[in-house]
């Protein structure tokens, strides 16, 4: 898996995810926030929906997604999903498999952005499903 240095851009992404988990933040609720940008530049955030049925929670990237549908948008170019822990740090998230392949859907040479805070890089969405063998 190739790891790509991040654009001013990119880093941009990740504070708009951070400041949507300072906005909306809910413990134990909306910790998580996922932000889109299109290939038109166009940014897209969601936050996470927490249940106490673990199968109907909906991920920060997910919501995202959705925003950036409804806004009119497909062309996922980069995502990445900010977590706000209880002592209010944000963490860089690598994407669940779910969102792993929600986001191949979209694009499967969308960029990814994931490592730490400290250290973020990112990775095509399909380095991220190596064996995934089909398409529709």
């Amino acid at each position: 898996m190739k790891k790509i240095d991040l654009t001013q851009k990119d880093i941009e992404l990740i504070q708009e995810a951070a400041n949507t988990t300072d906005r909306l933040y809910l413990q134990g609720h909306h910790e998580v926030a996922g932000a889109i940008r299109t290939a038109d530049d166009t940014l897209f955030t969601g936050i996470h929906i927490e249940t106490q049925i673990d199968w109907a929670d909906v991920c920060g990237e997910v919501a995202a997604m959705s925003c950036m549908v409804a806004g009119g948008h497909r062309d996922l170019e980069t995502i990445v999903a900010v977590w706000k822990s209880p002592e209010e740090k944000h963490i860089l998230l690598s994407p669940c498999g779910r969102c792993r392949e929600l986001i191949y859907e979209f694009n499967k040479n969308a960029w990814v952005i994931t490592g730490t805070m400290e250290k973020p890089f990112k990775v095509k969405a399909k380095d991220l499903l190596p064996l995934r063998t089909w398409d529709y």
